[in-house]
């Protein structure tokens, strides 16, 4: 289990941003909507949604991000409420939203199908859904790939299989038993910068799921092979030869609750 409190996910935070205000405009927000930016983290879809004028619940399993979200809303003098959940038992009521967001969190779901159902759950007969989830592609992934290996080497075990949340032939029919039906899928890619390979494999060390395999591979006295095997992928595939750029694929699922659309009242 990620302790996603841990370590500076602040960082990562701010890289995902743009996919967060990519994904609100998507949604093309009305005043007075009901929003769940859900695994919210320091709140980056939830704060765009409330500056669109959104009613907004952040849901999220880590307290410490939970208190970062909260500094931001009010240093931008945003009405967001914040509330400490799990993705299998979100604290809402049923029908509580009419949009809900999640921006490359709800994918760490450990059981798929019950997550999508409690999505299904809290969001209005009708309303809509939208989830990103990052395509195994790209030199992110080959980076994650290269540690990985070095990993599993030490430990003589191999990384658990995981649902294909980027896919939708895969999602579709999970989705359609939980009571969600899958209407659109889009491409897109994130842009990631940093001065050097070297300072972004550095900085990313101290992400949540970095820093247990970073014991492992220090135990296994392996971490400067796995530090080297990362960054030789990013220099590789660098773009930027003065500074550091890749881009990173991800896709955006459009997915709808089943039945006739509900009442818009406050059931939260």
């Amino acid at each position: 289990m990620v302790d996603w409190g841990a370590g500076h996910y602040e960082r990562t935070a701010t890289e995902l941003d743009p996919v967060a205000r990519a994904m609100v405009a998507l949604a093309g927000l009305e005043p007075g909507v009901r929003v769940i930016d859900l695994a919210c983290g320091t709140g980056n879809a939830a704060l765009h949604a409330a500056a669109a004028g959104a009613w907004v619940i952040g849901i999220d399993s880590a307290p410490r991000l939970l208190e970062v979200a909260r500094d931001r809303a009010r240093a931008r003098g945003l009405s967001v409420h914040f509330r400490e959940g799990d993705l299998l038992d979100l604290p809402v009521a049923d029908d509580a939203a009419d949009l809900l967001l999640s921006v490359f969190g709800v994918i760490f779901a450990p059981d798929p199908g019950g997550a999508l159902g409690e999505i299904a759950r809290v969001v209005r007969p009708g309303g809509r859904v939208l989830l990103s989830a990052w395509v195994p592609a790209g030199p992110i992934d080959a980076m994650l790939t290269a540690m990985g290996t070095v990993l599993a080497r030490v430990t003589n075990a191999s990384a658990p299989a995981r649902f294909a949340w980027f896919d939708p032939a895969a999602l579709g029919p999970v989705a359609e038993r939980a009571g969600l039906s899958l209407e659109r899928t889009t491409e897109a890619e994130l842009a990631i910068t940093d001065s050097s390979p070297e300072a972004y494999v550095a900085a990313g060390q101290e992400h949540p799921m970095s820093l247990t395999n970073r014991r492992v591979l220090e135990q296994a006295e392996a971490a400067e092979e796995a530090r080297a095997a990362m960054v030789g992928v990013l220099r590789e595939a660098n773009e930027d030869p003065d500074a550091f750029l890749v881009h990173s694929p991800y896709v955006v699922h459009e997915l709808r609750v089943g039945g006739s659309p509900a009442h818009s009242g406050d059931g939260a």
